[in-house]
């Protein structure tokens, strides 16, 4: 996915704005990576919830399921704030 950022990025020109096609790929990867890092902690989390709090505490086994759906909802946050950053800041070209 890097290389295709990069090659992508290469071909365009820095003085003119990015495209509407290179803006949607920049923007896919800004989520997928902020998805699946938050998502990856949020199933390590759940793994610590499950040992400490299913196992040894008692607790439900849909409490092993919270850190998850709440490490999605960061990544999706992220994401966001991502996005709006990248869309305001970047690929304008203002020179």
């Amino acid at each position: 996915m890097i290389r295709l950022l990069s090659d992508l990025l290469s071909r365009q020109d820095p003085t003119q704005p990015h495209t509407l096609l290179t803006r949607l790929i920049v923007s896919f990867c800004i989520c997928l990576a902020y998805i699946v890092l938050h998502g990856f902690y949020g199933l390590l989390a759940s793994i610590v919830v499950y040992l400490l709090g299913v196992e040894i505490m008692g607790l439900p086994l849909q409490t092993m399921f919270y850190p998850f759906i709440l490490g999605l909802l960061s990544g999706c946050w992220k994401s966001f704030l991502g996005l709006r950053e990248y869309w305001r800041n970047h690929g304008h070209a203002n020179s």
